[in-house]
């Protein structure tokens, strides 16, 4: 019986899917839709999500949980022979050259086994790991900056020291691989066990752990059993069984596989971004199944009278639902995954991640599938339920709104207004009313979140951050944001002159740079200790007053401090002086030479009215004293500064009449500002003039312009394309509603004409309707709306070196006409399709 009973809600299911097509277009859509956009979004968020792990991976340098960096040959034993210990490779330092290329980016000189050389990504592409004394493995960059063709079999030579003793050897390459100097701004060569243990021969290593030398100690790099939740306790339970100090051994954890388990701002994104599309899902398909219920509710009551039970009624608009599920969720899936991939590219790049693809993840279909179900069948549970409520009686008059309650008929001299009749026919089903609403206005409120975002993108704020002027020049190292900038002597006033004798060339602004060296001592010295002392890792390594003091004591003695000092020509004095935040700048006081302004300190070392004291070049050069002046954020001087701060260190500011008494003042910086005419001549006429020197570079405001235009432009097109979809949600809810609703009210509509009303009134009060749609759907977008894009854009740009919040009209303009042609043509097209029939006709349908 059980059987028969399922096999008749089938067909019942079936037969009603079949009756309704206009319905199963629409609801099919909005489920594919749904689909679409979850599958997109979780194979967007799982994709970031390992594009993220694999950029901390290779920001780290190695590809293994763990590194124990300096161990000595029996500590290596005892760590490698750990049971929690999976798989592990292992290299020597040798030692470290500064010497020749390597001034900038020095190398190290080390040994590698295969496991190494594959954990940290310096496995030979071409060639292989040396084995004998005279070979040696190294990037490739390093044969082009040797000036050398990038090829095996070249003759490198490299001077280096090893525990005091100066080495100068010739070696034969015997394999390269390629490898980013922005990445990673190192040089690593392979040498040969054989040669190393040459080197080695004699070394105490553990005096050298001691006293900072590290030749001929162990790193292990080793991946370790158990799960990555536990992978910190793992990593303790092994130096602590193995009895290895984890200060001295150096025991690093690689940061990727602690936090890229799940990146909690990657999480968050989706999370908000999937209860939006939930609810916009949740909506459409809702009133899609809840509409197609009213229209059917005396069919479903005409079931009710031959014994069909409320449960059966719900399993047939269940089985409705379902049957559309198989065809729009496996459609869904395929069509959101291809628009993920095609998005994941965009995004990793704003990241500046590289794609590199991977095979589907399976969780993301089941995930998507999954959600897209429980969507469907929430949906459908409410008209469901209505269809298994109605009465057999009730439904033979069922209309699907609210009858109006006597104390609420009014009562008028005038007549009924068609503009009165509209309003209340609006609001004759609240739930209805309010759904529409809702699901319309989420779409455009979410894309004026979106346009007003992209739109208080601030080009001078962002401008500020890399240059001040119309063209930026510099030594090449400068714009090398991967390291910081050191004095290098590059621009000098000839080439400074040649450029000012350019045509369209106004001013050149310099900005000067040297390193200084402060004495540690007297207020200095206090603070640092007191900085010291109240910081959380210090404190946790020296946990008792005397070892605090004794530690401070070795660091402190005969130590200096050091200090950034730039030089300002007149035209930055403005700028210095509209970003002080403690003290008055004067800039006639400033110019004397006798005071400085303060920038970086966070150890809080000076207060205003202090003496600062400091050699520049070196410890041992000619001190200088100077008052402080004022203090200033030195991070609105970001692009005026070299890129990287000294900790514990500070930075100060002075004219640059300062320097003229050095031997070789260093120029750091110089800005170019030019007339509007000559910007395009200018940017070929200085890259010709700088172009035979490879130490010299340039950067113009269109550089960076088009640099970040490019990146919000990429920003904009994933916005607006979640938006747009969103938005067309809204959109087909609106249509779907009035036009079932009006095809619903053919008899009342038919009634209304039978006892007077024409077809031109008919008409104007259905287009009415939805033109009070439109305009509550705007009152909320006014209100509502711009209140919460206020707060989303201002949450997100508010401290932001690149935007500044715009209100902006724009989306009102562009979708309201849109909507309100919408409101017009619709219940027109609609109504001359049901006018067909005579009023005669449509009255019988009653019957």
């Amino acid at each position: 019986m059980r059987n028969n009973n399922q096999t008749i809600v089938r067909k019942l299911s079936k037969r009603s899917f079949v009756a309704n097509k206009s319905r199963n277009l629409f609801a099919l859509t909005a489920i594919l839709l749904t689909t679409v956009l979850i599958t997109a979004v979780f194979t967007i968020g799982i994709n970031l999500m390992d594009g993220m792990k694999q950029m901390m991976i290779q920001a780290s340098g190695r590809s293994t949980e763990v590194t124990f960096q300096y161990l000595t040959k029996d500590e290596t034993q005892r760590v490698t022979a750990h049971p929690l210990i999976k798989e592990y490779g292992l290299s020597k330092i040798i030692a470290t050259t500064s010497e020749g290329i390597f001034r900038q980016t020095p190398c190290e000189i080390r040994t590698a086994d295969e496991n190494y050389a594959s954990f940290t990504f310096s496995a030979p592409t071409t060639g292989r790991l040396p084995k004998t004394e005279n070979e040696i493995a190294l990037k490739s960059w390093m044969l082009d900056a040797m000036g050398l063709p990038i090829e095996l079999g070249q003759t490198v030579h490299l001077d280096f020291t090893v525990d005091g003793t100066p080495y100068r050897i010739d070696f034969t390459v015997c394999g390269f691989w390629d490898s980013d100097i922005n990445l990673q701004p190192y040089g690593t060569a392979f040498i040969s066990e054989p040669l190393a243990n040459k080197l080695l021969a004699g070394i105490d290593v553990e005096r050298g752990r001691t006293s900072g030398d590290y030749s001929g100690v162990t790193q292990v790099s080793a991946n370790i059993n158990g799960n990555l939740a536990d992978l910190k306790k793992n990593v303790d339970a092994i130096t602590r069984e193995t009895g290895i100090n984890e200060d001295t051994s150096g025991v690093l954890i690689n940061q990727a596989y602690i936090s890229a388990t799940m990146n909690g701002e990657v999480v968050a994104a989706m999370l908000l971004v999937m209860i939006i599309i939930l609810v916009s899902g949740y909506l459409l398909i809702y009133n899609i199944f809840y509409i197609s219920v009213i229209k059917d509710i005396k069919f479903y009551g005409l079931l009710k009278t031959v014994g069909t039970t409320q449960r059966q009624l719900r399993r047939i608009v269940n089985f409705q639902a379902l049957w559309l599920c198989g065809i729009g969720i496996p459609i869904g899936l395929l069509l959101g995954y291809l628009l993920g991939i095609v998005l994941i590219p965009v995004l990793l790049s704003l990241l500046s991640i590289e794609y590199m693809s991977t095979p589907p993840n399976p969780w993301i279909f089941w995930l998507a599938a999954a959600l897209a179900l429980v969507t469907v069948l929430i949906s459908c549970h409410g008209p469901a339920k209505t269809a298994g409520k109605i009465a057999p009686v009730e439904a033979v008059h069922y209309t699907g709104v609210t009858a109006i309650s006597k104390k609420r008929i009014k009562r008028g001299i005038n007549g009924a207004k068609i503009s009165n009749m509209a309003y209340s026919n609006l609001f004759r089903n609240k739930k209805k009313a309010t759904l529409v609403i809702a699901s319309i206005s989420m779409g455009l409120i979410l894309f004026n979140i979106v346009y007003t975002y992209v739109g208080s993108f601030d080009v001078n704020k962002f401008l500020q951050i890399y240059i001040n002027g119309d063209f930026l020049i510099a030594s090449t190292d400068y714009f090398n944001y991967s390291k910081g900038y050191s004095p290098s002597y590059t621009l000098t006033k000839e080439m400074l002159s040649n450029v000012q004798k350019l045509d369209g060339v106004e001013q050149i602004a310099k900005v000067y740079c040297e390193l200084g060296f402060d004495q540690l001592e007297g207020d200095i010295k206090s603070s640092m200790d007191e900085y010291y002392r109240n910081d959380p890792l210090m404190k946790k390594q020296y946990s008792t007053d005397a070892e605090m003091d004794a530690h401070l004591a070795e660091m402190n003695t005969g130590s200096y401090i050091p200090a950034q000092i730039y030089g300002f020509d007149d035209y930055w004095l403005d700028k210095l002086g509209e970003n002080i935040v403690e003290g008055t700048f004067d800039r006639e006081k400033f110019l004397s030479g006798d005071y400085v302004v303060i920038g970086f300190d966070r150890q809080n070392l000076f207060d205003v009215g202090d003496t600062v004291s400091f050699n520049m070049h070196s410890s041992n050069g000619e001190e200088r004293s100077y008052e402080v002046m004022a203090k200033v954020n030195y991070s609105a001087l970001s692009s005026l500064g070299a890129h990287f701060i000294f900790m514990p260190g500070y930075s100060v500011y002075l004219p640059s009449s300062e320097f003229m008494s050095l031997d070789q003042p260093n120029i750091m910086s110089a800005t170019v500002m030019t007339d509007e005419a000559s910007l395009d001549s200018l940017q070929t006429k200085i890259g010709a003039l700088l172009g035979d020197n490879p130490e010299v570079d340039f950067r113009s405001r269109a550089d960076y312009i088009a640099e970040m235009k490019s990146d919000n432009q990429q920003s904009a097109l994933i916005g607006f394309t979640l938006c747009a979809v969103i938005l067309l949600i809204g959109i087909l809810n609106f249509v779907n509603t009035i036009m079932t609703n009006i095809f619903s009210r053919k008899q009342e509509l038919a009634m209304l004409q039978s006892i007077g009303m024409t077809n031109k009134q008919s008409k104007r009060m259905l287009v009415l309707e939805c033109m009070y749609y439109v305009a509550l759907t705007l009152l909320i977008f006014v209100t509502l709306g711009y209140a919460l894009s206020y707060f989303a854009v201002i949450s997100v740009v508010q401290g932001s070196a690149a935007y500044t919040y715009q209100f902006s009209f724009v989306p009102l303009l562009i979708c309201f006409p849109v909507l309100l042609l919408l409101a017009y043509a619709l219940p027109t097209a609609v109504y001359k399709n049901i006018s067909r029939d005579s009023v005669v006709q449509r009255l019988r349908e009653m019957e």
